[in-house]
């Protein structure tokens, strides 16, 4: 967090490097939750172009944040729903399960899913997810892939943290009810292979 917040303060400042590695640094995972908001490719790309063509425009009237993580996310939450037709939060699995769940790289987690009986698991815990009600899907992935705490997921989404609680204990029941072998630690897996 020291990291990113002196990356902040240097491209405040106008260090096109540390611009750089701001984008570097929060890319990727802007795209996995920007595509998790909007179905259209397209405008999550642009609209992280634009969030950051606007930092680097606007970055001597910008200032000190507390958390340049939580601001962009916000901020990138905030620009898609109001480009967006609907205010639709989805898991996409479009294609073949093996591409886009299950890259080719040899880590414990891919191992993990090599076994057939695993990856039936995984998918059944991928559509239930997508029959979670829309705030439970962005709360449950805002918690657990992201690692935000629930403090910052109600200011992300305009609600209070009870709400959040809510939620996501909400969440957590229909998840156990529909899937007995149901655990919290499958849900890092299930958003890592997302994409």
């Amino acid at each position: 967090m020291l990291e990113e917040q002196e990356y902040w303060k240097e491209m405040c400042q106008g260090n096109s490097r540390a611009f750089e590695k701001l984008y570097s640094y929060f890319a990727q995972d802007l795209f996995r939750y920007g595509y998790r908001i909007s179905t259209n490719h397209e405008l999550v790309q642009d609209s992280i172009q634009d969030l950051f063509l606007h930092l680097w425009n606007k970055r001597s009237d910008l200032g000190s944040v507390h958390s340049p993580r939580f601001y962009l996310y916000r901020s990138l939450r905030n620009k898609l729903v109001r480009s967006s037709e609907s205010d639709r939060f989805v898991f996409s699995m479009d294609g073949d399960l093996s591409e886009q769940w299950f890259p080719a790289e040899k880590d414990i987690e891919t191992s993990w899913i090599t076994d057939e009986h695993n990856r039936i698991q995984l998918a059944l815990l991928h559509e239930a997810l997508r029959k979670l009600p829309v705030r439970q899907q962005e709360v449950i992935q805002l918690r657990y892939y992201h690692d935000f705490s629930a403090e910052e997921v109600g200011r992300m989404m305009n609600i209070n943290q009870q709400s959040v609680r809510n939620l996501q204990n909400r969440a957590m029941q229909q998840l156990r009810s529909e899937l007995p072998f149901f655990t919290t630690s499958l849900l890092s897996i299930v958003f890592y292979y997302a994409f």
